[in-house]
């Protein structure tokens, strides 16, 4: 005899440690962490409802999507949301510091840069200096 439903177990370490690394790299693609990590504090205590409602819709939308039940249990515990919340917050930190360096880069280039220009607006000025004391010499000389 078959069963009509296929009820899913809880979900293991692993399997969790998979589903939070799945939806930090979503989120990390679309660029939304610091938004993400305000949503997930804010409604950290609507996770239980949350996975209970995607309990109740998991017939419907298994069909199309095979893993929704195990996010599902996933969302059931609040600790699941805390640890995801952690690896969001240590991702946007990695993206900081990476922001950080690039942005010290851009300074060193920029500096350098400048360095570069105002040594060649120096030399300019010296040759220009220099050009400007042949014509007053020349101008300064008596005909008589």
């Amino acid at each position: 005899m078959t069963l009509l439903f296929k009820f899913s177990e809880l979900i293991d370490e692993k399997r969790r440690d998979e589903i939070i690394e799945a939806i930090a790299k979503r989120i990390e693609q679309f660029g939304m962490l610091v938004p993400a990590i305000f949503f997930l504090e804010m409604n950290k205590p609507l996770s239980y409802i949350t996975g209970q409602g995607m309990h109740f819709f998991a017939p419907i939308v298994s069909v199309f999507f095979n893993t929704f039940e195990d996010y599902a249990y996933f969302f059931d515990d609040r600790n699941n949301v805390e640890l995801l919340i952690q690896k969001l917050e240590s991702l946007a930190e990695k993206e900081e510091e990476r922001a950080r360096e690039l942005k010290a880069q851009r300074k060193a280039k920029k500096a350098a840069m400048k360095a570069a220009k105002s040594s060649d607006t120096m030399m300019d000025e010296a040759i220009k200096m220099s050009g400007e004391d042949k014509p007053e010499e020349a101008n300064n000389i008596d005909p008589k």
